[in-house]
């Protein structure tokens, strides 16, 4: 077994490298930089540390290619997309659809940057192979910028909409690559959403967002993965945070039948103020892995995380994160708790939240709990006769309620209530781990 994956991880690279080279006229030298790191760190397997709990066999026994797919309308969009009052930007398989984008973008500014024109982007906060891999397949750049001292009228919502590959044989590879600042005393609200073009075709989709915020700052962000669950997706955030700045960043991945995400974030500035959510649903086959990792590099900020993992049948849900304090770093405030509800026997979760304190005078704490269904509860609804499923759905959503609440628009509410639905309605996972 260590063979054929030694094997699969050898074969993987040299097809990555292959669509690497494929870019050789347009790439620039940043992508190279990436692409040493990938083949430097290799393809980890399950004795590493990080990689233990997190399946890679499935995706690296594909054949990768980019491969473009079908023409995609406006009515295609439309279904796809949510109903929102924003700005819409839309990308098809990793590029820029700017016929299927909003002209007015508001304060929004919006740059596409490809090949070789590409410009130099910040370092890693916390880097590892997928995040290199995403940075040198990645074929542009889009830079948005919104000015000091504006407040958007509407949402930043960036729609990515992804095809199965057309020859069965191959795993349609796509990379997605945006770089966001919000400047000083800016207030604006940033959408991410990934869909599939259809229910059945695989795709492996890596996405990286740099989020640089200002002194002053304003920032809700919101990620929905809602993929299907014959892909994989693979991707990386990293938030920039200066002084006195509001940050709120909340993920919902509720799609992909593996998917690993981490949320990077580094507080450079005093009496910043940081909250980091998210909600996996893991069912099937899936498995949902999630990670942050957070520097408090200056004093005086406020932090405050929750993750929660709802399992069911034979998914399983991953937690690791991370708060590290600086030497200098005092009063800090920073708490970090993961809640876990196992649905059935043979769902499972793995869960570490660390620390590592190099101050004196600060209050951080961390938490996990590890659950089964409350029989007390369900003997509860199913004695006012309510069926065991419906009353499952109320334990689920009652649960997830902490996060779900949270999100101030109602439209993107409404959407991942409607996920979280669909997917306690869904089969077991097509993918093979």
């Amino acid at each position: 077994m260590a063979g054929l994956q030694n094997n699969n991880n050898a074969q993987a690279l040299q097809q990555w490298h292959h669509l690497f080279e494929g870019q050789s006229l347009s790439r620039s030298a940043q992508a190279y930089e990436h692409w040493q790191s990938v083949e430097r760190l290799g393809l980890p397997t399950r004795k590493h540390e990080h990689w233990k709990y997190t399946p890679l066999e499935g995706l690296l026994s594909h054949r990768f290619a980019f491969s473009e797919g079908k023409r995609l309308g406006t009515d295609e969009r439309d279904r796809l997309s949510l109903e929102l009052d924003a700005v819409r930007l839309v990308f098809v398989d990793g590029r820029f659809a700017p016929e299927l984008s909003d002209r007015d973008t508001g304060f929004w500014q919006v740059t596409v940057e490809q090949g070789a024109e590409r410009l130099p982007l910040p370092a890693p906060i916390a880097p590892e192979i997928f995040l290199h891999l995403t940075e040198s397949l990645s074929r542009e750049t889009t830079r948005i910028r919104l000015p000091a001292g504006k407040a958007a009228e509407k949402p930043l919502y960036l729609l990515h909409l992804s095809s199965g590959g057309t020859n069965p044989e191959e795993l349609n590879t796509l990379h997605y690559r945006h770089h966001i600042e919000v400047a000083g005393g800016a207030q604006g609200q940033i959408i991410e959403h990934f869909a599939s073009r259809d229910q059945e075709l695989a795709h492996f989709t890596g996405s990286r967002l740099t989020l640089m915020v200002g002194d002053n700052a304003q920032v809700a962000h919101i990620k929905l993965a809602f993929e299907n669950r014959a892909s994989y997706h693979f991707a990386h955030n990293d938030i920039h945070i200066g002084r006195d700045a509001v940050v709120r960043s909340s993920s919902f991945l509720l799609g992909a039948g593996l998917v690993r995400h981490q949320t990077s974030a580094r507080l450079d500035g005093e009496g910043s103020d940081l909250a980091i959510n998210s909600l996996l649903l893991p069912s099937g086959n899936d498995v949902a892995d999630t990670r942050t990792y957070l520097e408090h590099n200056k004093g005086y900020c406020l932090s405050r995380q929750l993750h929660k993992i709802i399992a069911r049948e034979r998914g399983k849900g991953v937690f690791n994160g991370l708060i590290k304090v600086a030497k200098h770093a005092i009063k800090t405030d920073g708490q970090m708790t993961n809640n876990n509800l196992l649905m059935d026997r043979l769902a499972e979760v793995d869960t570490k939240p660390q620390l590592e304190i190099y101050a004196d005078d600060v209050k951080c704490s961390h938490g996990a709990t590890v659950g089964r269904i409350d029989e007390e509860q369900m003997f509860y609804l199913r004695s006012r006769g309510i069926k065991r499923e419906d009353a499952e759905k109320m334990i689920i959503h009652a649960f997830a309620a902490a996060i779900t609440e949270a999100i101030d628009n109602q439209t993107v509410r409404e959407r991942v209530l409607t996920r979280i639905a669909d997917s306690l309605q869904g089969g077991v996972n097509v993918v093979s781990h």
